[in-house]
């Protein structure tokens, strides 16, 4: 009797076992954080429990989802099909029944941290970086960061670890850009502009930190009429400010406002508005999750306070205040804020945000109707309440400080003790497509900036392309028609004498007779039709 109970129990244990192993052998290794997952869930889930309140026929739960780790794995998410190059993902899935799809090795994206949207077989989707791809990209960026208060703070205040509040408005942002594609597909600002955007001049910053403290008062007060005053006070600054910019600049800031401040609008309204949601019960195994009923109150409150010192530009956050990545920020904000205010004093505005040349700010100045005089009135109230004066002198000091470090800026490519690489393309072409991204542009002259953060490339002609391999810092001169740069690789290596192409570990010049005219550590390449 023993023997057979013995016998029946090794039986069920060897049953067991076989069970476990045919599970495991069927399941798909997932390289994605999975927390990622329970991310969506509650998304999926704030988005239903908000509805129409968060943004009227938006519908977050059929937006198709990419997440990667860059040239590690990504995984696809609510996709009509089975893409080519993908295979369906095997064993247990926090999604339930939902098919996901998944490729190894192979990712859209070779960067870290790229949270944006693509196209896979012509569908649009929303792209999110896997969450150790994100800690990466901000610990490269902390490591190279001059500032050691700063560092040491970040890692004091375990800023590596990611908030999943911030995760959520993360993919709620980008998600809406999905939406906002097929909304309004053309309604994209131009980029290259802001190569020339005036980001030192001291009257437009000083005007800037007044538009993002009456903002922040406009928000925060339970007062209708107060609340009014203040969007009174803001027009009247927005619209003075922007009269003294040249029409593209101010299409610009319209724009992005338009395309990032709406998607922005959406983290706003869900931090507004969703105390009240009940999380799924996945969500309390998240890392620093406290639910929502006394969290997002004050959170919204801190995004206000933050949204200030962004505006104004009162640190160094994004690595180079001089530069473009401050203005590009501060927009999305004043996007968000914007569209906040339109709600009380313009509640039909979402129906005609869409449409071709509808601004927030344009709204906002139609609903108030406002005179020449009464623009006037709010203007002075504006400077006197918020202490424009002392803002002025504060961005005539930045302006000051910006010059210096844009100098050193050029004297580190210019007067490099490294090579020095010059290229001459003005009997090629007059005008050139550039890729890079729009935070990281210094404008150094009227139609010349320095390109860094990424590695860049620029395609002079058809089939003329030069393509940096490394993230180093590119002077673009449009009048002097030179590319200028400094690397490590010795100049000796540099021949003199006509190429088809050069070759280097930072950069390849192809597609074009290039002549070499070495001269010391300077490298001049001129090149030829």
């Amino acid at each position: 009797m023993i023997k057979n109970y013995r016998l029946k129990i090794w039986q069920l244990f060897s049953s067991l076992l076989l069970f476990t192993t045919q599970i495991y052998s069927q399941n798909t290794e997932l390289k994605i954080d999975p927390m990622m997952l329970i991310s969506v869930k509650e998304c999926r889930n704030i988005t239903k429990s908000l509805g129409g309140k968060l943004y009227p026929d938006w519908h977050f739960e059929q937006t198709p989802i990419l997440f990667y780790r860059p040239g590690v794995q990504e995984i696809l998410i609510n996709f009509p099909r089975q893409p080519k190059g993908y295979q369906i993902l095997k064993g247990v899935n926090l999604l339930g029944n939902e098919t996901i799809y998944f490729r190894d090795k192979e990712t859209v994206f070779d960067q870290d941290d790229q949270n944006t949207t693509t196209e896979i077989e012509g569908i649009r989707v929303l792209v999110v970086a896997d969450t150790f791809s994100r800690m990466r990209n901000q610990l490269q960026f902390i490591a190279n960061s001059s500032d050691q208060k700063t560092k040491d703070e970040w890692f004091k205040n375990w800023n590596f670890i990611s908030s999943p509040y911030d995760e959520m408005q993360m993919i709620l942002h980008e998600s809406f850009h999905v939406y906002q594609d097929t909304k309004a597909p053309k309604k994209n600002a131009d980029e290259g502009v802001i190569a020339r955007y005036p980001v030192l001049d001291p009257v437009n910053n000083a005007l800037y930190v007044l538009e993002g403290n009456i903002i922040k008062d406009a928000l925060l007060a339970t007062d209708k009429n107060l609340r009014r005053e203040k969007i009174k006070e803001f027009t009247a600054v927005r619209s003075f400010r922007q009269s003294r910019l040249e029409k593209d600049l101010v299409e610009y800031e319209n724009l992005n406002e338009f395309k990032e401040g709406l998607a922005k609008y959406v983290e706003y309204k869900f931090l507004q508005d969703g105390e009240n949601i009940t999380p799924i019960s996945e969500m309390w195994y998240r890392n620093g999750f406290h639910g929502y009923q006394s969290e997002l109150p004050k959170l919204f409150e801190n995004v206000l306070q933050n949204m200030v010192k962004i505006i104004a530009v009162d640190d160094d956050r994004f690595g180079n205040k001089y530069g473009s990545g401050p203005l590009r920020f501060k927009l999305y904000d004043l996007g968000a804020a914007q569209a906040l205010m339109l709600e009380d004093i313009m509640p039909a505005w979402k129906e005609t945000i869409f449409n071709d040349k509808i601004y927030l700010s344009d709204l906002l100045k139609q609903s108030l109707n406002f005179s020449a005089g009464e623009q006037a009135k709010y203007l002075e109230k504006a400077k006197s309440e918020y202490n424009y004066e002392q803002a002025l002198q504060n961005k005539i000091k930045f302006e000051t400080e910006g010059k210096q470090k844009i100098q050193e800026k050029l004297d580190a490519i210019l007067k490099t003790k490294n090579t020095l690489v010059k290229i001459n393309f003005g009997t090629v072409t007059n005008e050139f497509g550039i890729g890079y991204t729009p935070f990281g542009v210094t404008n150094v002259g009227k139609n010349a900036a320095i390109y860094e953060m990424v590695p860049i490339g620029i395609r002079f002609k058809k089939g003329v392309v030069l393509q940096m391999k490394q993230a180093i810092p590119v002077l673009i001169d449009k009048d002097a028609k030179t590319v200028a740069f400094a690397i490590s690789t010795d100049a000796a290596k540099f021949e003199n004498g006509i190429k088809e192409a050069v070759e280097t570990d930072e950069f390849s010049l192809k597609g074009a007779k290039s002549e070499i005219k070495r001269d010391g550590n300077k490298v001049e390449i001129n090149l030829y039709q």
